[in-house]
């Protein structure tokens, strides 16, 4: 049976550097920060920093200001999606079981823990919405958008964007549907703070992956959504195709809770099986949107996976990190950066690392895009989502060819 082939017709993104998809992509593209002093870290007074990527409540649509902040962004960033695809949002509802719904986070619902806990703590009476609110999201989010079909939450740590969107691949791919929304969004939590704090992994001065006095990552928040649906319908309706999701891999390292293995194993495993299912080479890719935290584990890494890829072929592969601008979205990372890399091969766009002046020696020889971004044909991308636990993800996007 031949299997479909699968595109993204619709995006939005909501994240500290853009309330819509085209103001956080210019600012993406012209590596204008979103990192900035946080009123959630200060009110914290954790100590190691409050820069970090904050969504401002200003970002928020009026009409879900009632909402916890990730529903809310999750909302919002569909219904962008939806109307950037061209299509009305009753047909999702009209295709009942052929349209499915794919939600990733991470740190969803922990807030209404963390209120849950304080009531405890302070001896009042609270009924315990966060029981059943964490559970509920997939409810609540395909009954605002009437659907029906496939549902599924990915809590795969920092890579779960990256794998809620292999899961709508082979949704799309085995015929299960014809359409899948596909969401990731995460916002700041105590927990998520105190524990990278505890790490010291957290930057005092706003993450730049790569560079030669790097200190630390910044946490972020946001969300991404996408409508992905068959190449055939895409077709057949005119839209506009930003790209074919090509491939995907997961893997775990199965090293450490918190620490990468540092010869990058897992990573090697997740890129090898997304190049596997994508039929490519290492030496295809133009871009590669890294994992790229900040933090000097993670960095080295990385860069040492794919130079084991490259097995010592010329390294013309572009390179960056973008979680200069955004911080790191943990659930939500790998759907944002998924955007990233679709606006990179719909507009022939490489985005530089924002703010990197000093490479150190170990990572001259790649092609890290600083500076400025790099305008030259981008056939074919990839991004990485390195998370802890071990999960490794994956995915690869490519210009539609028919």
């Amino acid at each position: 049976m031949n299997k479909s082939r699968v595109v993204v017709t619709g995006i939005g993104v909501v994240a500290s550097n853009g309330q819509h998809r085209e103001e956080f992509f210019r600012s993406i593209f012209n590596g204008d920060s979103g990192l900035k002093e946080s009123t959630f870290l200060k009110k914290m007074g954790i100590g190691s920093t409050s820069i970090a990527g904050e969504v401002n409540p200003s970002f928020i649509d009026d009409e879900f200001l009632e909402e916890e902040k990730t529903l809310a962004m999750a909302y919002q960033v569909i219904n962008e999606a939806i109307i950037d695809s061209g299509l009305e949002k009753s047909v999702f509802k009209t295709k009942g079981m052929r349209c499915g719904l794919s939600i990733s986070t991470s740190m969803s619902g922990q807030s209404n823990v963390e209120k849950h806990i304080e009531s405890k703590l302070q001896s009042s009476k609270m009924n315990p919405k966060w029981l059943i609110d964490f559970p509920n999201y997939p409810r609540k989010i395909a009954r605002y958008f009437g659907i029906s079909g496939p549902t599924y939450i990915t809590v795969s740590a920092c890579a779960a964007g990256t794998a809620g969107a292999g899961i709508a691949i082979d949704q799309i791919r085995n015929g299960n549907v014809d359409f899948m929304i596909v969401v990731g969004m995460d916002m700041f939590s105590e927990l998520a703070a105190v524990g990278f704090h505890s790490l010291e992994a957290m930057s005092g001065k706003g993450c730049t992956p790569f560079h030669k006095n790097r200190d630390g990552t910044s946490l972020g928040e946001g969300a991404a959504a996408f409508i992905v649906e068959t190449l055939d319908h895409a077709i057949s309706r005119n839209a506009h195709i930003y790209g074919e999701l090509l491939g995907y891999g997961l893997s775990n390292e199965a090293y450490h809770i918190t620490s990468p293995d540092p010869e990058g194993e897992g990573a090697i495993r997740a890129m090898t099986m997304a190049l596997e299912d994508a039929e490519l080479q290492i030496q295809d890719i133009d871009y590669i949107n890294v994992h790229g935290t900040a933090t000097e584990l993670n960095d080295v890494m990385e860069i040492r996976a794919i130079s084991k890829l490259l097995n010592n072929k010329e390294k013309k592969v572009l390179i960056s990190s973008t979680k200069a601008v955004t911080g790191h979205c943990l659930g939500a990372a790998g759907s944002i950066e998924l955007a990233v890399i679709l606006m990179a091969v719909d507009r022939n766009i490489a985005p530089l690392t924002a703010n990197l002046s000093e490479v150190p020696e170990q990572f001259n020889e790649f092609n890290l895009v600083r500076g400025l971004s790099v305008n030259q044909e981008i056939k074919y991308a990839m991004s990485n989502s390195f998370a802890f636990s071990g999960n490794a993800a994956s995915i690869i996007v490519g210009k539609v060819v028919v």
